[in-house]
């Protein structure tokens, strides 16, 4: 046996114990660290314990990393100033505790004669307990079997970011490429929640335990692995881990040529689906499509992949790179129906964002959207993309249509979850739309956009305390989450202008925008808080005679310094140009100084329709 400080580890019984009290391992990481300790005296490579540990079983780098995070954290050992495990980066491990090696303080001889007294007293009662256990598993059997294929159905699962093999950091965009396929696959099987790729970001190369990472994610499921990338070859390990015992399901490594990169997704996809227990799966379901099989042109998953990258950064320079490359993709794979999709949300975002004028942005999106079903009828993504132009466009009943689709197909995207929360909202349901975009948080917890969407939702529900609260939870949980600007709209209709100003000096100073911060500080010292935004709001009338501002910025901003006739000039161009934040003209409470005007009424008309329900919402 081995003895260091107060451990004792026993390759025998395979057993390790701290001061006289089991320490509960997998039987893996036992393995790791008996084999650690007998190879003490030397570095043991990462290659050396995958092939030994393991065995047979093909595993991912990303599998030996949390092997051994799960026996640092047994070992109460710190990676920073390690007493007993050390890493060498990019090498190994070393096991660099003083060690003992120990005999077993009762012989085998001794252990047996023991063993059998025992039995010999309890024999006779052991038989007719034997008897009576018989009978009541015979009637306990199939209520015990039903339970536990219930407890063990795996409905939700969470894709961690690959890890990156090919020594190229520059390559991590093929890398992320490639986990957002196998993510798009798997969101499409009936039955099972699968969480979003922006909210795993955070997990790269991270040592938590697979039991933590789920449980931070709420998924019965992950699914974690490599890629290497070498010239016209790709080689992908995944595993498939119960995310709520540790329990390995599946090990996989698979080799194809870049240019069938779809059909490794697809039976990547294939392997986990045959692996997973869910009851509300039917037997025989399969994985939905992807909308191209076979041979791909490798540049156009280079070009995707990298449109992702751009994508994610949600900035005007991000989302332009990102259609260009989007562009790109689908110029050398027009059938590329996945591509098509994304460069409709793309535009949709670019619109939506103010990056561009929005109703030529809202048209490119929906020009896309309708060659990606065109593609496929099928497309989940270019359902939700429809979707949203066309409630951008004013064509509610049609939009709600299509997030529907796009739920039947994807269950588990954002988007669709997201409009189907605004359709409720319009439906006058807004305690449903609100546990609607709960369940977006849900499907992604760390996502700024998807967790900002719910304290806005909030705002437009007038449940204002819930939207502040939404706030802390949000910062405490998502890394980056400021959102200076939903709160500083809250306060000002609560009339806490003092904090709704130091809100709004926040945000300005987050975005690096001098011209409203001083604007902002002239105005509150001339006129107070009123003055503060009415001073604002002409800087930003100012600023569009030279470059593209949301008019409906503009109006709203006018309407929280008073000015009603200013407000009107400015979101009735809002209606004009198309600004997406039209749509929610009913619900803004920050543009309440407007409704008893006559000319709001005709706004809402020529928005919702004359004599909708909606016009009388709040």
């Amino acid at each position: 046996m081995y003895r260091f400080d107060d451990f004792l580890a026993d390759p025998e019984t395979w057993k390790l114990s701290r001061g006289g009290h089991d320490i509960h391992l997998e039987p893996v990481v036992l393995k790791l660290l008996i084999y650690l300790i007998a190879n003490r005296t030397r570095l043991v490579t990462r290659d050396e314990l995958m092939d030994t540990v393991w065995g047979d079983k093909v595993i991912s780098e990303s599998a030996l990393t949390k092997a051994v995070a799960r026996l640092r954290k047994a070992l109460d050992d710190d990676l920073a100033a390690p007493r007993y495990l050390e890493t060498v980066r990019t090498q190994g491990y070393r096991f660099v505790a003083e060690v003992q090696e120990i005999d077993r303080p009762d012989g085998p001889d001794s252990s047996i004669r023991k063993t059998r007294a025992r039995l010999s007293g309890w024999s006779l009662l052991a038989g007719a307990a034997l008897v009576t256990l018989i009978v009541l598993a015979a009637f306990w059997s199939r209520t015990l079997l039903d339970r536990s294929s219930q407890e063990q159905a795996i409905r939700s699962l969470a894709v961690l970011p690959l890890s990156n093999l090919t020594g190229d950091a520059e390559q991590g965009y093929y890398v992320d490429g490639l986990q957002d396929l196998l993510n798009t696959e798997l969101s499409q099987l009936p039955g099972l929640r699968v969480t979003s790729r922006q909210s795993t970001k955070r997990y790269r190369g991270s040592e938590l335990p697979a039991t933590d990472i789920a449980k931070e994610l709420g998924v019965d499921a992950l699914v974690e692995g490599s890629l290497l990338r070498e010239g016209s070859q790709i080689e992908v390990s995944i595993q498939l881990i119960d995310g709520r015992s540790d329990t390995h399901l599946l090990a996989e490594r698979y080799t194809r040529d870049t240019s069938h990169v779809f059909d490794l997704v697809s039976d990547m996809a294939r392997a986990i689906r045959t692996e997973i227990v869910s009851v509300t799966a039917p037997p025989g379901s399969e994985v939905p499509g992807h909308g191209l099989t076979g041979p791909v042109d490798p540049r156009a998953i280079d070009a995707y992949a990298l449109a992702l990258t751009h994508m994610d950064r949600l900035t005007s320079d991000g989302i332009r790179i990102a259609i260009e490359q989007f562009q790109e993709a689908v110029t050398i794979e027009p059938e590329f129906v996945l591509a098509w999709g994304r460069l409709a949300v793309a535009y949709a975002v670019q619109g939506m964002q103010g990056f561009a004028p929005p109703r030529e942005s809202i048209e490119q999106a929906r020009s896309a959207a309708l060659r990606a079903i065109e593609v496929d009828s099928e497309s989940y993504v270019g359902h939700f993309s429809i979707g949203l132009v066309r409630l951008w466009t004013g064509d509610l009943n049609r939009a709600c249509e299509s997030f529907k689709e796009a739920l039947r197909l994807n269950p588990s995207d954002p988007y669709a979850i997201h409009g189907d929360a605004d359709c409720l909202m319009f439906a006058g349901q807004m305690d449903e739309s609100i546990a609607r975009m709960r369940d977006l948080v849900t499907v992604s917890p760390f996502s700024v956009m998807h967790n900002g969407a719910v304290v806005y939702h909030l705002f437009l529900a007038r449940r204002y305390e819930e939207s502040i609260a939404a706030v802390r939870v949000a910062r405490d949980r998502v890394p980056g989450f400021v959102f200076h600007y939903t709160l500083a709209r809250v306060y000002w209709v609560q009339g806490a202008f003092d904090k709704a100003i130091e809100a709004e000096r926040l945000e300005l100073e987050w975005r690096g925008d001098t011209v409203l911060l001083a604007a902002l500080e002239e105005g509150l010292d001339a006129a107070g808080p009123v003055g503060a935004m009415r001073a604002m709001a002409e800087a930003l009338v100012l600023r569009s005679n030279e470059s593209y501002v949301d008019p409906f910025e503009i109006g709203k901003t006018f309407a929280r310094a008073g000015m009603v006739d200013e407000a009107l000039h400015w979101l009735n161009r809002a209606l004009e140009y198309g600004s997406p934040e039209i749509t929610y003209l009913a619900f803004r409470p920050d543009l309440d100084v407007l409704r008893d005007d006559p000319r709001f009424e005709d706004l809402l008309e020529r928005v919702y329709g004359q004599g909708s329900p909606i016009i009388a919402r709040p």
